[in-house]
Protein backbone atom coordinates (compact mmCIF):
# COMPACT_ATOMS: atom_id res chain seq x y z
CA UNK A 1 0.00 0.00 0.00
CA UNK A 2 3.16 2.32 -0.27
CA UNK A 3 2.19 3.71 -3.64
CA UNK A 4 -1.34 5.18 -2.64
CA UNK A 5 -2.90 7.25 0.61
CA UNK A 6 -6.55 6.29 0.02
CA UNK A 7 -8.11 4.05 1.64
CA UNK A 8 -9.95 1.03 -0.08
CA UNK A 9 -13.03 -0.91 1.01
CA UNK A 10 -14.47 -3.51 -0.20
CA UNK A 11 -17.85 -5.33 0.38
CA UNK A 12 -19.01 -8.57 -1.04
CA UNK A 13 -21.39 -11.46 -0.87
CA UNK A 14 -23.87 -12.79 -2.89
CA UNK A 15 -26.85 -11.32 -4.60
CA UNK A 16 -29.52 -10.28 -2.21
CA UNK A 17 -27.52 -9.53 0.83
CA UNK A 18 -27.75 -6.13 1.13
CA UNK A 19 -24.31 -5.48 0.54
CA UNK A 20 -25.03 -2.97 -2.00
CA UNK A 21 -27.82 -1.25 0.39
CA UNK A 22 -24.28 -1.01 3.16
CA UNK A 23 -21.78 -0.26 0.87
CA UNK A 24 -23.72 2.78 -0.23
CA UNK A 25 -24.40 3.69 3.34
CA UNK A 26 -20.48 3.01 4.36
CA UNK A 27 -19.95 5.64 1.51
CA UNK A 28 -22.57 8.34 2.97
CA UNK A 29 -21.17 8.02 6.24
CA UNK A 30 -17.64 8.88 4.92
CA UNK A 31 -18.67 11.66 2.85
CA UNK A 32 -20.99 13.24 6.31
CA UNK A 33 -17.64 12.49 8.20
CA UNK A 34 -15.29 14.80 5.89
CA UNK A 35 -13.46 11.93 3.84
CA UNK A 36 -13.12 12.54 0.00
CA UNK A 37 -14.40 9.32 -1.38
CA UNK A 38 -15.58 7.49 -4.12
CA UNK A 39 -18.12 4.82 -4.56
CA UNK A 40 -17.94 2.11 -7.46
CA UNK A 41 -19.77 -0.72 -8.19
CA UNK A 42 -18.01 -3.86 -10.33
CA UNK A 43 -18.75 -4.53 -13.10
CA UNK A 44 -20.14 -0.85 -13.26
CA UNK A 45 -23.56 1.03 -13.55
CA UNK A 46 -21.81 4.67 -14.30
CA UNK A 47 -23.05 6.07 -17.76
CA UNK A 48 -19.99 6.12 -20.17
CA UNK A 49 -17.90 3.26 -18.82
CA UNK A 50 -17.02 -0.25 -19.96
CA UNK A 51 -18.41 -1.81 -16.93
CA UNK A 52 -21.68 -0.19 -17.53
CA UNK A 53 -22.15 -1.86 -21.09
CA UNK A 54 -20.88 -5.56 -19.66
CA UNK A 55 -23.47 -4.37 -16.84
CA UNK A 56 -26.13 -4.21 -19.52
CA UNK A 57 -25.13 -6.74 -21.86
CA UNK A 58 -25.21 -9.29 -18.47
CA UNK A 59 -28.78 -8.19 -17.16
CA UNK A 60 -30.35 -7.62 -20.88
CA UNK A 61 -28.57 -9.42 -22.94
CA UNK A 62 -31.69 -9.77 -25.58
CA UNK A 63 -31.16 -6.24 -26.40
CA UNK A 64 -27.99 -6.40 -27.95
CA UNK A 65 -28.72 -9.55 -30.14
CA UNK A 66 -27.67 -12.09 -27.48
CA UNK A 67 -29.37 -15.25 -27.02
CA UNK A 68 -26.38 -16.84 -25.15
CA UNK A 69 -23.60 -15.99 -22.88
CA UNK A 70 -21.22 -18.81 -21.64
CA UNK A 71 -20.07 -18.89 -17.94
CA UNK A 72 -16.50 -18.33 -18.78
CA UNK A 73 -17.28 -15.06 -21.20
CA UNK A 74 -19.52 -13.26 -18.87
CA UNK A 75 -16.83 -13.80 -16.49
CA UNK A 76 -14.05 -12.57 -18.85
CA UNK A 77 -16.47 -9.55 -19.69
CA UNK A 78 -16.25 -8.46 -15.98
CA UNK A 79 -12.70 -8.90 -15.59
CA UNK A 80 -12.58 -6.63 -18.41
CA UNK A 81 -14.72 -4.41 -16.57
CA UNK A 82 -12.96 -4.38 -13.29
CA UNK A 83 -9.09 -4.02 -14.80
CA UNK A 84 -10.94 -0.26 -16.54
CA UNK A 85 -12.10 1.14 -13.47
CA UNK A 86 -8.89 -0.09 -11.55
CA UNK A 87 -6.75 1.41 -13.89
CA UNK A 88 -9.33 4.57 -14.54
CA UNK A 89 -10.83 5.22 -11.29
CA UNK A 90 -9.54 2.86 -8.58
CA UNK A 91 -5.77 3.48 -8.46
CA UNK A 92 -5.83 7.21 -9.37
CA UNK A 93 -8.37 8.09 -6.83
CA UNK A 94 -5.90 6.38 -4.34
CA UNK A 95 -3.05 7.92 -5.33
CA UNK A 96 -5.38 11.07 -5.01
CA UNK A 97 -5.80 10.48 -1.37
CA UNK A 98 -9.16 10.08 -1.87
CA UNK A 99 -10.58 6.93 -0.38
CA UNK A 100 -12.98 4.34 -2.56
CA UNK A 101 -15.96 2.26 -1.41
CA UNK A 102 -16.32 -0.46 -4.05
CA UNK A 103 -19.01 -2.99 -3.90
CA UNK A 104 -17.71 -6.18 -5.21
CA UNK A 105 -14.06 -7.46 -5.42
CA UNK A 106 -12.46 -10.43 -7.83
CA UNK A 107 -14.20 -12.56 -5.26
CA UNK A 108 -17.09 -12.30 -7.24
CA UNK A 109 -15.40 -13.54 -10.66
CA UNK A 110 -14.32 -16.63 -8.67
CA UNK A 111 -18.09 -17.30 -6.95
CA UNK A 112 -20.50 -16.47 -9.85
CA UNK A 113 -18.06 -17.86 -12.59
CA UNK A 114 -17.81 -21.47 -10.33
CA UNK A 115 -21.59 -21.47 -9.77
CA UNK A 116 -22.27 -21.42 -12.91
CA UNK A 117 -19.83 -23.90 -14.31
CA UNK A 118 -16.75 -21.99 -15.54
CA UNK A 119 -13.61 -24.11 -14.96
CA UNK A 120 -11.66 -23.55 -11.97
CA UNK A 121 -8.44 -22.99 -14.14
CA UNK A 122 -9.30 -20.21 -15.61
CA UNK A 123 -10.95 -18.22 -13.22
CA UNK A 124 -7.61 -18.41 -11.46
CA UNK A 125 -6.27 -17.30 -14.58
CA UNK A 126 -8.94 -14.72 -14.89
CA UNK A 127 -8.16 -13.54 -11.12
CA UNK A 128 -4.47 -13.22 -11.78
CA UNK A 129 -5.10 -10.94 -14.64
CA UNK A 130 -7.24 -8.60 -11.92
CA UNK A 131 -4.76 -9.09 -9.34
CA UNK A 132 -2.04 -7.73 -11.60
CA UNK A 133 -3.82 -4.65 -12.52
CA UNK A 134 -4.67 -4.20 -8.96
CA UNK A 135 -0.24 -4.15 -8.27
CA UNK A 136 0.69 -3.65 -4.67
CA UNK A 137 -3.04 -2.29 -3.57
CA UNK A 138 -4.82 -4.14 -1.08
CA UNK A 139 -8.06 -3.34 0.66
CA UNK A 140 -8.37 -1.23 3.66
CA UNK A 141 -11.26 -3.35 4.88
CA UNK A 142 -13.12 -6.10 2.91
CA UNK A 143 -16.77 -6.83 4.15
CA UNK A 144 -18.19 -10.28 3.41
CA UNK A 145 -22.21 -9.56 3.85
CA UNK A 146 -24.05 -12.71 5.08
CA UNK A 147 -27.33 -13.80 5.33
CA UNK A 148 -29.61 -16.49 6.56
CA UNK A 149 -32.01 -15.77 3.75
CA UNK A 150 -31.76 -13.24 1.02
CA UNK A 151 -33.91 -10.15 1.48
CA UNK A 152 -35.25 -9.80 -2.30
CA UNK A 153 -36.48 -13.05 -4.68
CA UNK A 154 -33.10 -14.95 -6.01
CA UNK A 155 -33.15 -18.08 -7.10
CA UNK A 156 -33.06 -19.72 -3.81
CA UNK A 157 -30.62 -22.99 -4.64
CA UNK A 158 -28.36 -20.87 -6.85
CA UNK A 159 -28.26 -17.95 -4.05
CA UNK A 160 -27.45 -20.63 -1.36
CA UNK A 161 -24.80 -21.97 -3.63
CA UNK A 162 -23.37 -18.33 -3.76
CA UNK A 163 -23.11 -18.03 0.10
CA UNK A 164 -21.16 -21.82 0.44
CA UNK A 165 -18.50 -20.51 -2.37
CA UNK A 166 -18.31 -17.19 -0.74
CA UNK A 167 -17.83 -19.07 2.81
CA UNK A 168 -14.99 -21.60 0.95
CA UNK A 169 -13.18 -18.06 -0.31
CA UNK A 170 -13.27 -16.20 2.67
CA UNK A 171 -11.80 -19.12 4.40
CA UNK A 172 -9.18 -19.48 2.15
Amino acid sequence: MTSHCGNLYVFEGADGVGKSELSRRFFENLTRSGIDCEYLAFPGKDAGTLGKHIYDIHHESEQFGIHAISATSLQVLHIAAHVDAIENRIIPALKAGRSVVLDRFWWSTKVYGIVAGAGNEILDAMVRVELLAWGNVKPTMAFLIRRNKPLRKEPLDKWKRWCTVYDSLAAE
